[in-house]
């Protein structure tokens, strides 16, 4: 076993993986996210929503289906959450839709045996809600989420001008893992800088393209993509391309027969 170890590292060179101790994340994130997937009540979905309700209902869903059982664990609030910051800075979610904060939501969600993952932005704002991005405030949002207990961190790539995407993730990076919580780090900056050749070094995974919609044609242009990523760029322990996943488990859902109610009452 130590000569065939020995051998593997000299033909392939050394492991490098960024393991900070978050949960599930060895593997490629597996679970769900609310993009265009929540609305108020019984309402078809709608862009850009999510309220304490839908979200409890949604998670509720995701368990009694049997994705939870079958290794699906991570469950993430996309651009639809943030509400403001406060005289000090910190952030806080929409009143009227959280009006008892994220917490408890985000222990709702552990309760289910579920990990529990935001939205951010580096920039200024996030990218369609004009919600407040991270940009400046990379200490404060970082403890704010361990406080309420958040899993997983993505952050995306709007309205940065005059940024850098590797010192600016690296700030976040660094932020995450001296808050005293383990949290996933999900890099979104659209595989502008190859984030396959250097990601490793700051997150567990990353968007290795632009934005996937829910087509075919959509669809073959994320395989090929991922496709003409180097052998060596294409994922390890810890380390990870993210097919914009979001979209792709939307469709999933639906090629397993299951509708939008009945998924997301």
């Amino acid at each position: 076993m130590r000569l065939l170890f020995a051998t593997t590292a000299a033909l392939f060179g050394a492991a490098h993986a960024y393991d900070n101790g978050a949960p599930n994340s060895k593997l490629p994130v597996l679970g769900w996210s609310s993009w265009v997937a929540l609305a108020p009540g019984a309402e078809h979905p709608i862009f850009d929503y999510c309220d304490e309700d839908s979200v409890k209902h949604a998670i509720d869903a995701f368990v009694e289906l049997g994705f939870v059982d079958a290794g699906y664990h991570h469950f993430h609030l996309d651009d639809c959450w943030a509400g403001g910051r406060n005289e000090t800075g910190y952030l806080y979610p929409e009143t009227d839709h959280f009006p008892n904060g994220m917490k408890p939501v985000v222990d709702y969600a552990h309760s289910k045996g579920l990990d529990f993952g935001l939205y951010t932005c580096g920039g200024t704002q996030t990218c369609v809600g004009g919600r407040p991005g991270s940009k400046g405030h990379w200490t404060q949002d970082a403890n704010v989420w361990a406080e309420w207990g958040v899993d997983w961190v993505k952050m995306d790539w709007c309205n940065s001008e005059g940024e850098d995407i590797k010192t600016t993730y690296a700030e976040m990076s660094k932020a995450l893992n001296a808050s005293g919580r383990h949290i996933h780090f999900n890099m979104c900056e659209w595989g502008l800088e190859n984030p396959w050749e250097w990601g490793d070094d700051v997150a567990q995974s990353w968007r290795m393209s632009g934005d996937h919609t829910g087509i075919w044609s959509s669809t073959k242009q994320q395989i090929a993509e991922s496709a003409a990523i180097p052998p060596n760029g294409t994922g390890q322990p810890f380390g990870w391309n993210d097919m914009v996943r979001a979209v792709l488990m939307q469709i999933a859902a639906v090629a397993a027969g299951l509708t939008a109610k009945r998924a997301f009452p």
